[in-house]
């Protein structure tokens, strides 16, 4: 079952990961590409997560502002260029090499000599469309199940006013509602164990609306 990490366990690996995302937007502005890293989600709300003992994680977003037209015609390109950075600079942190997954790139940290993973972060590579809403770059896997990779931008749900339906929650009284709310969601999507698509920033994003909705309808 998963459980509120606390907030004194969080910080450290917070500042870890903040250090190796400079380095990657560091790295990328030398190869013309302008970003910038943001802590979202659960981590960004104090409300992060572990499943009983287990190791608990960050997730990040990579907003690409600007890059060469070479990176946007060549999504794997872009992805691969991140990866390597990162690997790079995580590096330098004891972190072993990433995982490339559909929606992220996943640096783990192990124990000393042990498989056992002590903590990971996630770092989703996200843009913003012509209306100014975030999307991630998704890399489909075995595509269509003729062995192609498939990369493209998928538009993040609902995602363009969460941080002002946030603040009137708050001013409700209702934050709690949401903490409580989206822990259940966790262990809910825990329990589907094929569930691979749920992420912590969609199920954070999936709760505030699911609350705002209730209390206040749509906006």
């Amino acid at each position: 079952m998963f459980r509120i990490v606390d907030e004194a366990e969080c910080k450290r690996y917070r500042l870890d990961c903040s250090s190796v995302l400079k380095k990657v937007c560091l790295m990328l502005k030398e190869k013309g590409i302008s970003a910038q890293f943001t802590l979202v989600g659960s981590g960004a709300r104090n409300m992060v997560t572990r499943n009983g003992d287990g190791p608990f994680d960050l997730d990040y977003n990579l907003e690409i502002i600007k890059a060469p037209e070479e990176y946007w015609n060549n999504l794997r390109s872009l992805k691969d260029t991140i990866r390597i950075l990162l690997d790079k600079a995580a590096g330098l942190k004891c972190f072993s090499e990433s995982q490339d997954s559909t929606s992220c790139l996943t640096a783990l940290l192990h124990f000393k000599d042990e498989p056992a993973i002590k903590f990971k972060f996630d770092v989703a590579i996200v843009s913003r469309n012509s209306k100014g809403k975030l999307r991630r770059l998704i890399h489909n896997k075995n595509a269509w199940g003729l062995g192609m990779d498939q990369y493209v931008w998928n538009e993040i749900p609902d995602s363009h006013n969460v941080a002002q339906k946030v603040k009137r929650l708050k001013a409700e009284g209702l934050w709690l509602t949401v903490r409580d709310r989206y822990v259940d969601r966790k262990n809910t999507y825990l329990s589907r164990w094929l569930d691979k698509d749920h992420p912590s920033f969609i199920i954070y994003i999936e709760t505030v609306n699911e609350i705002y909705y209730k209390y206040f309808g749509l906006v």
